[in-house]
């Protein structure tokens, strides 16, 4: 009995996402065949497509895959004990950094802007599992922070989009267009540590703090 046949069919079908996953981040989407991923998984077309019944949907389950692995740092991120809300955020900052700016990440969401005019579910599966999770993620940590006294906001989950933009927006952008200045981790981590410092505190000259 071969591995393929062995395979439990979640197990077959993690296998064909991470390796259509590959794939398309490395051909695009209309460089990648049905024929192409079954020649990297093995195993018959008829598993295949009883899995997925083309490639448009092969295509939107590989990227919700791959942000939901990517993203898992962040969905399990803890606080550190006894730490404020200034280093809380910042080091959340740090896992967003680690999660959006790698080449891989850039690529998916080159392939994915691309690819929504024609195919919007494909955005929209995009935008669910990875920018809207982690605002939620960030959102959960505001929460906590109104409701501490902390913070005053009204809207968690609107305030940390802003927050992300702020922390991480011009980097990603850099990369998305290929920008010739890309940024270092130095400059990430300052990017980052002023969007905090300017999202609890303001940004008034009364303060006496250059940004």
């Amino acid at each position: 009995m071969s591995t393929v046949q062995r395979m439990t069919a979640a197990d077959r079908r993690k296998l064909i996402l991470n390796a259509a996953g590959e794939l398309f981040i490395a051909r695009g989407y209309s460089g990648v065949t049905m024929e192409d991923v079954l020649a990297k998984v093995g195993g018959s077309k008829a598993t295949l497509y009883r899995h997925f019944a083309d490639k448009a949907e092969l295509f939107q389950a590989a990227v919700e895959a791959l942000c939901d692995e990517w993203s898992k740092p962040v969905h399990t991120f803890t606080a550190p004990p006894d730490a404020d809300l200034t280093t809380t955020l910042t080091a959340l900052g740090g896992h967003f950094a680690a999660l959006v700016l790698t080449p891989q990440a850039i690529a998916l969401h080159r392939l994915v802007t691309a690819e929504a005019e024609r195919m919007p579910e494909v955005g929209r599966a995009f935008f669910e599992h990875g920018p809207s999770a982690g605002q939620r993620v960030l959102a959960k940590y505001l929460q906590q922070a109104r409701d501490a006294g902390e913070i005053d906001v009204s809207d968690p989950v609107r305030a940390a989009a802003q927050l992300f933009q702020a922390m991480l927006g011009d980097a990603q952008m850099r990369l998305l267009t290929n920008s010739p200045h890309k940024p270092d981790d130095d400059e990430v981590q300052e990017s980052i540590a002023v969007a905090v410092r300017v999202f609890l505190h303001g940004a008034t000259a009364s303060r006496g703090d250059a940004l």
